[in-house]
């Protein structure tokens, strides 16, 4: 419970979550690992979310002003919330820790942000929870442990790179179809 906390202190702050995401991975193993890491990381961005819309809105709202990219996040949130933070989460478009306020001030409700956020996260955070899991076996090979052989390694590392670059290709190609559709259909929502 202490290292959730501790997580999802640390997302709010902005820090990289990378690094603590393959820690887990190695004091947890992939399952507990991803779990944790699961519920640390959707906690961190619902109050890095609430922050936004509630208490840090004007200074947030300063960075977002007359930005291209938030100004078509909003629009594409006004009409399908928990869909485009679900393939946002999918593409790096927009930096994790910034996104996570940026989400405040636009016009997704809380559940779908909630929703669309854990599930987006979610191959990425299994990816590096693997990561970090098979990072320890490979420290502790030829100790006690015999670990994974390096071409299993390099197959899941494989793998990995793939399926995350494949679906935040996809995720990019639906933002930018979204993005268009917006552009043909009109001006931007007043910020809520």
């Amino acid at each position: 419970m202490a290292f959730i906390f501790a997580y999802a202190g640390l997302e709010v702050l902005a820090l990289p979550a990378i690094p603590l995401t393959m820690t887990a991975g190695a004091l947890f193993g992939v399952g507990p690992g991803t779990v944790a890491v699961s519920i640390a990381a959707t906690l961190g961005a619902a109050l890095s979310f609430l922050i936004s819309r509630y208490l840090a809105r004007d200074k947030v709202l300063q960075l977002a002003r007359g930005n291209r990219q938030f100004m078509a996040m909003d629009r594409a949130l006004s009409k399908d919330g928990f869909k485009v933070v679900t393939l946002l989460r999918l593409s790096p478009l927009l930096p994790f820790a910034l996104s996570n306020y940026l989400y405040g001030l636009t016009a997704v409700d809380l559940t779908s942000y909630i929703a669309g956020s854990w599930l987006g996260m979610l191959p990425g955070t299994f990816a590096y929870v693997v990561a970090g899991s098979y990072g320890k076996e490979v420290l502790l090979a030829g100790k006690e442990h015999t670990g994974p052989a390096g071409w299993q390694i390099a197959l899941v590392v494989l793998l990995t790179a793939g399926v995350i670059t494949y679906i935040g290709q996809l995720a990019k190609r639906a933002m930018e179809e979204i993005d268009e559709e917006i552009s043909r259909g009109g001006s931007s929502p007043e910020v809520p």
